[in-house]
């Protein structure tokens, strides 16, 4: 068993760009090793030419992945997850509200972490010591962590359109009822917002203790500049600025035109959770909020301690049908 109070952990809220760094940092490791990537859309070869190619057939999508060579740890965690260490005690709403569909606290949900599947490795399985993480990060001398979050409204209006189409009836159903008669308004004070302020408010505490151990990435700043978020990302978990030349190809492999080209290619969803063949990569939703639903929000979020400013909040006009 590894060092896992070392383990570094990049993690997400739902909809907020997990494949996307799944995908790109696969892409980033594979062509540093040599590793060759084509480019389904216009034909260009990325990494070596004469190097073994990415088996998407074989991949899974984590929530390990083995990046030893790209960084200095083995392993990065790359999922949901409530951060390690936080203290439950400290938000007296936290431990009577529960998440309202499973999937937001890998590391916290009984996994068998004996056997943590992982990516990139020739093995399919490895063990992680989840309670040594979790003491190590309470006394701040574990491995790096990041959240990346989107806007709330963002992030809930993205998550029920996917979740409509998902194979799961935990996902695609709400309380009883099909998912796809659930208004956006019901969807996010029923349950939806109450999951986001949990799991983003353990990443608000830590960071607040350890600053120099946990950072708060914006989606938003991911999505409009990508290598320079990502570098940034991965420099914060290293613990040091490490030159990647090849970051660049990878984050255009990542693209979400070409995982789409992808997808159409293996014959079904790179995430394995949609209907039929439908894609999890999303362009467009019809559920947006309001006004008085972000004002609502914002009230509620700040009722359960969360730093609201923190959040680009944007005007009506303003929220983004983003992918």
């Amino acid at each position: 068993m590894f060092a896992a109070y070392k383990l570094p952990v990049l993690s997400t809220i739902p909809r907020s760009g997990t494949w996307f760094l799944r995908y790109a940092v696969s892409f980033l490791c594979h062509l540093e090793a040599g590793g060759r990537i084509d480019d389904r859309l216009t034909g260009k070869i990325a990494g070596n030419p004469f190097g073994p190619r990415f088996d998407f057939g074989r991949f899974r999508g984590g929530p390990l992945f083995k990046v030893g060579g790209t960084l200095p740890a083995d392993h990065l965690f790359i999922g949901h997850t409530v951060c390690p260490g936080f203290e439950p005690e400290a938000a007296k709403w936290w431990a009577q509200t529960p998440f309202h569909v499973p999937g937001f606290d890998y590391l916290h949900e009984g996994m068998n972490y004996r056997h943590t599947p992982v990516e990139l490795a020739p093995y399919d399985y490895t063990p992680i010591d989840a309670k040594a993480l979790e003491k190590a990060a309470r006394k701040g001398t574990g491995g790096r962590i990041v959240l990346v979050y989107r806007n709330p409204l963002d992030q809930i209006s993205s998550y029920l359109h996917y979740s409509r189409e998902h194979v799961s009836l935990a996902y695609n159903a709400f309380r009883g009822r099909p998912l796809r008669s659930v208004s956006l308004r019901d969807y996010m004070f029923g349950g939806a917002l109450a999951s986001y302020a949990k799991q983003f408010i353990s990443f608000q505490q830590q960071a607040r203790r350890y600053p120099d151990l946990v950072r708060l990435v914006p989606y938003e700043q991911l999505m409009d500049r990508p290598v320079e978020m990502l570098a940034d990302i991965l420099d914060h978990l290293a613990g040091t600025p490490r030159d990647h030349a090849l970051l660049a190809d990878a984050v255009n492999l990542a693209r979400s035109d070409h995982m789409k080209a992808i997808e159409k290619e293996l014959g079904h969803s790179l995430d394995g959770t949609r209907m039929g063949r439908g894609s999890h990569i999303q362009r467009t939703r019809t559920d947006l909020p309001d006004s008085r639903m972000r004002d609502q929000a914002v009230a509620y979020l700040r009722l359960l301690g969360i730093d609201t400013g923190l959040f680009d909040w944007p005007t009506p006009h303003e929220f983004k049908v983003s992918a």
